[in-house]
């Protein structure tokens, strides 16, 4: 989730509901007790009061002989190799408690701000996380800390808490009565809430600290976001809080959701801790609704689900992926449903180790409790994101009887298009086996209501579906399942055929001429060509020229189109990276599949007769070149294992050497056959970074003997 930042008024929000706040000064020690404690301190008294206290047995706050905040950037530029052995005191405000375990924070004051990298009582002997009383955002910190210039940035390296002045809200929760979760769901956004319930799961940034939780009681449940009281309370416990109602969506994404409909994600922020104390069981069954995770997937993005707990089946699957060192590159943990596929992986910030838990279900049916944190959003649409809390100990069972149903729901209306633009000649799969729930032998039979529009013939002792451009209209299809004696299943889909032959499109030679425009969508009609790579995805091919197109997410290779086919792309003119030097469609789909793939793409727009040193000659940063692809002859590919980790090259007799855009030597692993041979290549010039090097996407490679080989990285196998 995005770190909203903690400055004072945001901080409190709406909280401060009678005019000024007192402050309270307080030295820090501790944590002894964790019946009452606050992340923004709480007043439970009318009024206002003021106190100053030191451990050290100071009373006034003109003790220390502090330094600014600019005096201690050039001090600890005189330390570059360990801390100073030297202390300073600063007076600062807090910015952020970046690692609440730690006491990691920003502090700043009127000369600039600096890092903390740890911070203790007043003594140095306890650690933040372990102090009854701790500075939160906004507050106004002394600390006593030495100093050190850490990979070129100025910071305390451990910085001791002499004493805080805490801004207290002048409110009393006793004025708020306590709403339920679901009214708080419920609750209009800015709304003051007073709520209690059990910490069921707690959530975590990339350093693994805690930075919110999932609160539930007997009517649902509530995400809190608050970095500052997270660490406070522990998972079981029963907690009381008086927080903010929001809808959070990300920045940058807030256009994508206007137009979707997203609200954001239902949750509660700007929190006060009031009480937190042992807790008892918690009924999940109370607070739950029952579904799937394929029903959670198509839920509309317009619903306000978000926050809410349902109990689903699923079978979980950790997906590790290793660098060539070895070395795990990423962790994934999926929550599927029980076709294996339908479903997405968790709302992980730290690399799947916020999910370790899910170890002892990897590759299990379980039935779960769960919850929808939020929507990743984007121009064509969104993903939900998936946040699990519990697994029941009830034992997962699935009846014989509700296979029919299953595999009609899973597999049938899966291979049925809602419209279709040319006829796809699709072979329909009939006989259905599962080795999740597990089960063999299932089937499936399709009938058209109008064969003139949808036709589904034998053919070859196969089940074949064709859709007739030539007579346009809808059909009513009917998908049956059976499973040995138990009872049938049917349902009816409609769908459409569509003559798209006078649907007005572009050429890719006019969608490059066409102006950057992030709010008018294009509509090109031409090839599907290779894959990017390090790029969510291909190039799109005609007659006139090449473009990139960014599709909204790697998932969009769901293999609904292939290399070769004619397809309908609809995406935006865009010009990337920080210095718009890659001319691109982003944000793009397909919305059409006119079929025809055979693996090829034209090439008669792809310029011959140049040499390496011709491309190396290029400005990289003129976006013109990246609209074009060449074709290079008599090339040397190159296995390169110095440098940071081994990849491939292209280079000629003359020494020069192209390098090709990728993340890692498994992107290229295709080019292993190649190693130091002669051959031909395809590239485009590509330019997705701020690199100042010449680098290409190869597009294929042809040996000496004509046969040509495409990089078809992004797509599926």
């Amino acid at each position: 989730m995005e770190t909203k930042p903690f400055l004072l008024g945001i901080l409190l929000g709406g909280l401060i509901l009678a005019g000024c706040s007192p402050v309270t000064t307080t030295s820090s020690s501790p944590n002894e007790s964790s019946s009452t404690s606050s992340g923004s301190a709480l007043s439970s008294e009318s009024g206002s009061s003021s106190s100053i206290s030191s451990s050290s047995g100071s009373s006034s706050q003109a003790d220390y002989e502090t330094k600014t905040v600019a005096e201690l950037i050039a001090l600890a530029a005189e330390h570059t190799d360990s801390a100073s052995e030297e202390r300073y005191y600063v007076r600062a405000t807090v910015d952020e408690v970046s690692d609440p375990k730690n006491g990691g924070m920003t502090i700043s004051d009127d000369t600039g701000s600096i890092e903390v990298f740890r911070t203790y009582s007043s003594d140095g002997k306890t650690s933040y996380g372990d102090l009854e009383e701790k500075p939160v955002a906004g507050d106004e910190v002394v600390l006593y800390g030495n100093l050190q210039t850490y990979k070129g940035t100025a910071e305390i390296h451990s910085g001791w808490i002499m004493e805080f002045t805490h801004v207290v809200p002048d409110i009393d929760p006793d004025e708020y009565e306590l709403s339920t979760l679901k009214e708080a769901h419920e609750a209009k956004d800015g709304t003051i809430l007073k709520v209690e319930g059990t910490v069921l799961r707690h959530t975590f940034n990339s350093s693994l600290n805690e930075i919110g939780f999932i609160l539930g009681d007997a009517t649902g449940t509530a995400y809190v976001y608050d970095s500052q009281i997270a660490p406070q309370v522990e998972d079981g416990e029963t907690v009381t809080l008086v927080a903010s109602k929001d809808y959070w969506i990300l920045d940058d994404e807030q256009d994508y959701a206007e137009k979707n409909g997203y609200l954001g994600a239902n949750q509660l922020t700007n929190a006060i801790l009031v009480s937190h104390s042992e807790g008892s069981a918690f009924d999940y069954d109370a607070a739950s609704s029952e579904t799937t995770v394929k029903d959670l997937m198509e839920v509309p993005f317009s619903s306000d689900c978000t926050g809410l707990l349902y109990k689903v089946n699923a079978h979980i699957k950790k997906d590790v992926k290793y660098e060539s060192s070895g070395a795990v590159d990423f962790t994934n943990y999926y929550i599927n449903d029980l076709d294996g596929t339908t479903g997405t992986y968790t709302y992980t910030q730290a690399d799947g180790k916020d999910f370790a838990w899910l170890d002892a279900y990897d590759g299990k049916n379980v039935i779960l409790y769960m919850t929808v944190l939020n929507a990743k959003m984007s121009a064509s649409g969104g993903t939900w994101r998936f946040l699990p809390i519990e697994v029941s100990d009830e034992a997962f069972s699935f009846p014989a009887s509700a296979i029919p149903e299953f595999v009609v729901e899973y597999y049938g209306l899966k291979q049925i298009q809602d419209a279709y633009y040319a006829d796809p000649s699709a072979e329909l799969t009939t006989v259905i086996d599962n080795d999740v729930i597990p089960f063999t032998g299932a089937t499936l039979s399709f009938s058209s209501s109008n064969a003139s529009v949808i036709s589904i013939v034998e053919e070859n002792g196969k089940r074949v579906l064709h859709a007739h451009t030539e007579n346009p209209g809808k059909a009513t299809i009917t998908v049956s399942g059976a499973y040995g004696s138990e009872k049938a299943y049917s349902t009816e889909v409609e769908v459409e055929v569509i003559n798209l032959e006078t649907m007005p499109a572009l050429t890719v030679s006019e969608a490059i001429a066409s102006s950057v425009d992030e709010s008018k969508l294009l509509t090109v009609r031409a090839t599907v060509g290779p894959s990017l790579l390090n790029q969510p995805g291909f190039y799109l091919i005609d007659d006139s020229g090449i473009i990139a197109v960014r599709l909204t997410s790697y998932d969009a290779f769901d293999g609904s189109f292939e290399i070769g086919d004619k397809v309908i792309v609809q995406g935006y003119r865009n010009l990337w990276g920080n210095k718009d030097s890659e001319i691109c469609l982003s944000d793009a789909t397909v919305f059409a599949n006119l079929y025809g793939g055979d693996g090829t793409y034209p090439t008669s727009s792809f310029i011959s007769g140049k040499t390496i040193s011709d491309l190396l000659s290029y400005d990289v940063f003129d976006p013109t070149h990246t609209a074009e692809a060449y074709i290079l002859e008599g090339v040397t590919v190159n296995y390169v294992k110095t440098g940071y980790q081994p990849t491939y090259t292209f280079s000629d007799t003359d020494g020069n050497a192209l390098s090709i855009y990728c993340s890692g030597e498994k992107q290229l692993s295709w080019l292993a056959p190649f190693v130091d041979k002669t051959v031909t290549v395809e590239v485009a010039l590509c330019k997705w970074n701020t690199n100042g090097s010449t680098t290409v996407c190869p597009l294929a490679v042809i040996d000496e003997e004509g046969t040509k080989t495409v990089n078809t990285y992004n797509f599926p196998a």
